[in-house]
């Protein structure tokens, strides 16, 4: 664990270290030109040393002192991903009402000219493996590089609150190891992603010096 936290801090005064990320990205990308999105099949020891090499280092703090943030992904085996953007697809939520109320969202937080993510480009995890499996595959989630992020209500959808209302309380890139403390979900943007699925997380701990 100190090893890890000690990277994060090296990593915070430095700039971000892109060959692994550049390299695996580009395969995956001409490797899945004709889908939407890309989504590369990787070794345990490559997400562990991405995470180390590209991992955002205020994600990774967070998840050192509060615990795993997951989303549900198809694959059983670690990867790197460029998902694509879903939240304004009724699809996602199987209902035209949640599609609505991020494009809303987005709307109220353009007009409060509010930081951080727009759901329009980013995506949701969970504090809450349970939850995530719900989705697919349990798997934790490491932003590469830069992110914004933005969290609040314990789920964005369903919801009974107004979007404006949601959009006002969001707190933004500031206090994430809370919000996995809550159990809550955070709404993030980022270039691309290391996904690890839960069945893995032992040897994961253990490759990041987390035991």
């Amino acid at each position: 664990m100190r090893a890890l936290l000690l990277l994060v801090s090296v990593q915070a005064l430095a700039p971000n270290r892109r060959t692994f990320l550049v390299a695996t990205a580009g395969g995956a990308a001409s490797a899945s030109a004709s889908t939407d999105g890309a989504v590369r099949e990787i070794s345990l020891g490559e997400a562990v040393k991405a995470i180390i090499t590209d991992g955002n280092p205020d994600w990774v703090r967070a998840v050192v002192q509060a615990g795993f943030i997951y989303r549900g992904v198809a694959e059983a085996s670690p990867t790197l991903r460029r998902d694509p953007y879903d939240l304004y697809s009724p699809a996602t939520y199987n209902s035209a009402r949640a599609a609505t109320y991020f494009r809303s969202l987005d709307a109220a937080l353009d007009k409060i000219k509010a930081p951080g993510p727009r759901a329009r480009t980013a995506h949701l995890a969970v504090a809450n493996a349970e939850a995530a499996a719900q989705w697919g595959t349990a798997a934790s989630i490491w932003p590469l590089g830069s992110i914004s992020y933005a969290w609040g209500p314990t789920a964005f959808w369903p919801t009974k609150d107004r979007a404006i209302t949601v959009a006002e309380s969001l707190r933004v890139d500031e206090g994430l190891a809370d919000c996995i403390r809550d159990g809550r979900e955070v709404l993030y943007a980022c270039d691309a992603s290391i996904a690890v699925p839960r069945s893995l997380e032992p040897s994961l701990r253990a490759g990041l010096g987390l035991l």
